[in-house]
């Protein structure tokens, strides 16, 4: 048997170093892709819990009696809950007066050691050490806190890599339905070149057993040898990268499974070509059979390929959540793979005809290489699979590779635009309400920033609904195109679009520095209430602060105080000059919206007047007045409200320890000024907003915003809203919202942040400029204490979806490595079985350079017809697929759109292309070389 075996490989020693190349370069494939998808992972896990400011947890206490004793307590806690994960524990006493000192603990992962399996010891640990330091009476004196962002970084990085994990079934399912495709189909072909030979056994008394086995030992020494070559090859590759080898029992155990594989493969496809032999059954030389058997292979291959498929897109990915853990799907985990076999299968089924009728119109044509090359294709479709179904899985891997790198990084770029809602966020002293102190963040420096394409001011604030959260985002609507990310949400905002709500209100005129505003007012104490003691001792003056309001064109509104007048019994009638701020007097289409009076108590009963008998506007040109006798003017407020002529003011009844407050708003007219109609405000919700809350289109849905009721009406609804993190979100104009609180409530919320749009949004650099521009812009107005800038570099994170992308890309590169390996192996064993036909043609007076030209021909068809018919699949198969694989991956956001990353098909499509090329120009030397050889030899008989 050793002999027989010996001999075997001796006389095919040419195909079986092809063989041997194909199963080393399964092995080095699937060794690389391990290696570098660990140490991707440890890299994103990493990243996770070191990129930017490293994680940690503070545990902060008094401390106790017994220091030695306490840090013991809290090094051992520590110890128990977060098990061997890389953690450093520094110390620190911090004094507190007279009072016992504080006692900190710092809790700091050692980022260069974290790997994967330590992050769920981070998350578990960190979410339980509060509760166990605090029963600890040996720790936590007088209380214990634990701040920090450890273990909610380890558990996000944790979700975001069992995703990742989840995915990573897609590329391997590919690469070892490749694998063994190759396998498989070599191993025919292998037998199909010995099965002379076999028959010669056969007839020398051979049996299928010892055919078998001879087999069977012949692929053990290939596929083991094999295995170790490509197994040191990987790890020599991720030596030589930098990237840390898995464990060593990875590679070994990947290199013992393919050795496995490739000898299983190669010994039951040898065995059952030889039983059949020694069993002398008749063979399949018309093809019918095999004819028949490949159209079932397709329906069967089909119906598989459509059930994985729609069960993929069904889940959105393999990712599946169940009992609180997550696992996959292995019919999910193999769509895409066994979608682009049966394509494959698809196109060599109709490969047939086509290169028949091709042969057809070939033979319409002087010259014989067309011809001979297409009947050739359409004879031997058996031989022709080998290429075909391998280019067709390769083309696919490549095209799936680059759509997956294409659209992850984008998915993950719109969910932090979105997230973040635009380019550059800036947020300045937030959290306050609107005062003559505290205005709207002016964003017309911002939106003439080099480098920016807009800017506007926002209003992010959360309300409730029935005590349910909403997030709710103001913009100035007519601003949000260029300022708004991802660009396409600024469309939501079509339906929020209408008549300025201000524009019944005073014009003020351009160049506008300062506003004069003529007061009057008067107060009648009644004294007689008081008892004698204090007779003459209580001031009865009544202390009036006057407010104007303006709005500007983007709705936002600013308070300027006028000043306080002093009301006594005598009438009060001052000239108020209120300066405009330099940044407002800037701003572009100025109203006065509203005139306020707030009234301080009194300690007896009032009777007081306030009046504002006119405005003018100064300018460099001078004075103009404002037309507040043409202007319809609403009440909010406690006091009643009159208007006579050109006089806005009230008459006011005030009682003991009672303040007042009235405001006048200017509307456009048609609305009755004290109409107990509730102002509405149009709104755009996230369609989780109006499911939850059932509220159609045309419906009304009333929130709690900062304490006031506003109600709103739903304009339309939309996937997202830009900025809000919540799944429920309401995106209202900031102008509409303006004009109905400051006719219903005392107080409004201030938009505190200011959303830049960059001109190049795709570049980071540009986008970092920006962002430093616009903090020196908003630090040189004197608004930087509290400002926070920030990018989609800031809120994006770590990747947790690199490994998945790497792996994509390393299972495209070895799905064309083994195809043109699989063409290599089909050039070699049909060059000894196809002598003869060298023979015949040159004897008919076709010559060698013709012969090799036409046998290049046909692998070059073959090649381009595998590779389109990929591309073509891959396409179709990633339209499908791809965008909720990375949607998955990225977990958040909407299904991204599909990008192909061009930067990586083309590479992939080109070696394939090249290596058809090679092996067709190897091919064709070889083919000329056999046609000008004269010599007897007795393989051509």
């Amino acid at each position: 048997m050793v002999r027989t075996a010996w001999r075997r490989a001796v006389a095919h020693r040419g195909l079986l170093a092809l063989v041997t190349l194909l199963v080393a370069a399964i092995a080095a494939t699937s060794g690389v892709t391990a290696g570098a998808v660990a140490a991707t992972t440890t890299d994103a896990a990493r990243a996770a819990l070191g990129g930017g400011s490293t994680a940690s947890l503070q545990v902060t206490t008094r401390l106790a009696e017994d220091p030695a004793a306490q840090d013991a307590r809290v090094r051992s806690t520590v110890a128990d809950l977060f098990g061997d994960a890389p953690l450093r524990i520094d110390r620190a006493e911090r004094p507190d007066g007279d009072d016992t000192p504080f006692v900190e603990w710092t809790l700091v992962p050692v980022v260069g050691e974290v790997l994967p399996a330590d992050l769920a010891g981070f998350a578990a640990g960190g979410g339980t050490l509060h509760g166990a330091l605090r029963a600890a009476d040996a720790v936590a004196v007088r209380g214990l806190t634990v701040e920090g962002d450890l273990a909610q970084r380890a558990a996000a990085e944790q979700e975001a890599q069992a995703a990742a994990r989840a995915v990573l079934t897609v590329p391997v399912a590919l690469l070892v339905l490749v694998a063994l495709v190759a396998l498989v189909q070599v191993a025919r072909l292998l037998a199909q070149a010995r099965e002379r030979e076999t028959e010669i056994l056969v007839a020398r008394g051979a049996d299928g057993r010892q055919i078998t086995a001879a087999a069977g030992l012949e692929a053990l020494v290939v596929c083991l040898g094999a295995a170790t070559l490509g197994t040191a090859a990987a790890a020599a590759a991720l030596a030589a990268t930098g990237s840390p080898p898995p464990a060593s029992t990875v590679l070994v155990a990947g290199g013992v499974l393919t050795a496995f594989a490739g000898t299983t493969v190669l010994t039951v496809v040898t065995g059952t070509r030889a039983r059949a032999v020694a069993g002398r059954r008749v063979a399949d030389r018309s093809g019918r059979l095999r004819r028949a058997a490949t159209a079932g292979t397709v329906v069967g291959v089909g119906l598989l390929a459509a059930a994985s498929t729609w069960r993929l897109v069904d889940l959105g990915s393999p990712l599946v959540v169940a009992d609180g853990g997550t696992t996959w799907d292995p019919l999910a985990a193999a769509g895409p793979a066994v979608a682009l076999s049966a394509l494959g299968l698809l196109t060599l089924a109709l490969l047939g005809p086509a290169a028949r009728a091709a042969a057809r119109l070939a033979a319409r044509r002087d010259g014989a290489t067309a011809v001979l090359a297409s009947r050739q294709v359409s004879r031997a479709l058996g031989v022709a699979a080998v290429p075909v179904v391998l280019l067709v899985l390769a083309g696919g891997a490549s095209v799936l590779a680059a759509a997956y790198a294409g659209t992850a990084p984008q998915a993950r770029a719109d969910l932090a635009a979105q997230r973040l809602g635009t380019d550059v966020r800036a947020v300045v002293a937030p959290g306050a309400r609107l005062a003559p102190g505290r205005p709207p963040v002016r964003t017309e420096p911002l939106a003439r920033t080099e480098g920016a394409a807009g800017a506007m001011p926002v209003l992010a604030e959360d309300a409730t609904v029935q005590g349910d959260p909403l997030g709710l985002l103001a913009t100035p609507v007519g601003a949000v195109h260029g300022v708004v990310r991802p660009a396409s949400a600024a469309d939501a905002t079509t339906p929020l679009r209408g008549p300025d709500p201000f524009a019944g209100a005073p014009s003020l005129p351009e160049g506008v520095t300062a506003l004069e505003v003529d007061a009057a007012g008067l107060a009648i104490a009644d004294t007689s209430l008081l008892a004698p003691l204090y007779q003459g001792r209580v001031d009865p003056t009544l202390d009036v602060a006057v407010t104007l309001w303006v709005a500007d064109a983007t709705g936002s509104l600013t308070m300027l105080d006028a000043g306080r007048l002093e009301l006594g019994e005598e009438p009060v009638d001052e000239r108020l000059d209120v300066p405009l701020p330099e940044g407002l007097a800037a701003a572009d289409d100025l109203r006065l919206a509203a005139v306020e009076w707030d009234v301080d108590g009194v300690l007896v009963p009032t009777d007081a007047t306030v009046a504002v008998r006119g405005v003018d506007a100064r300018t460099a040109e001078g004075s103009t007045p404002l037309d507040l006798v043409g202007t319809a003017w609403s009440r909010a407020g406690t006091a009643p409200a009159v208007t006579d002529g050109d006089v806005l003011g009230a008459e006011l009844t005030l009682e003991e320890r009672d303040g007042t407050w009235l405001r006048l708003v200017a509307h456009d007219g048609t609305a009755t000024p004290g109409a107990t109609d509730r102002p509405v405000v149009p709104a755009v919700l996230t369609r989780a907003a109006a499911q939850r809350w059932d509220a159609a289109v045309g419906e009304e849905l009333e929130i709690t915003l900062t304490g006031t009721e506003v109600v709103l009406q739903v304009a339309g609804t939309t996937d997202v809203v830009p900025g809000r993190p919540t799944a429920e979100a309401a995106w209202v104009d900031l102008g509409r919202l303006d004009a109905v609180l400051l006719a219903t409530t005392g107080q409004l919320p201030r938009p505190a942040e200011a959303w830049v749009g960059a001109a190049r949004p795709e570049d980071p650099a540009a986008v970092g400029d920006l962002a430093q521009a616009v903090e020196g812009a908003l630090g040189g107005a004197g608004g930087a204490d509290g400002t926070e800038v920030r990018t989609a570099a800031d809120v994006i994170g770590s990747d947790g979806g690199s490994p998945v992308r790497l792996a994509m890309v390393l299972a495209a590169a070895g799905a064309t490595a083994l195809a043109v390996l699989g063409l290599a192996v089909v050039a070699a064993a049909t060059s000894a079985t196809r002598r003869h036909e060298v023979v015949v043609l040159r004897a008919l007076g076709v010559g060698p350079r013709s012969q090799g030209r036409g046998r290049a021909v046909e692998l070059v068809v073959l090649g381009a017809v595998g590779l389109g018919a990929g591309v073509l699949a891959g396409a179709a198969v990633a339209v499908v697929t791809v965008p909720g694989l990375a949607h998955a991956v990225v977990r958040g956001g909407v299904v991204p759109d599909l990008v192909i990353s061009p930067g990586v098909l083309a590479p992939l499509l080109a070696t394939a292309a090249l290596g058809v090329v090679l092996v067709a120009g190897a091919v064709s030397s070889r083919v000329a070389a056999q046609a000008r050889d004269t010599a007897y030899r007795t393989e051509v008989r």
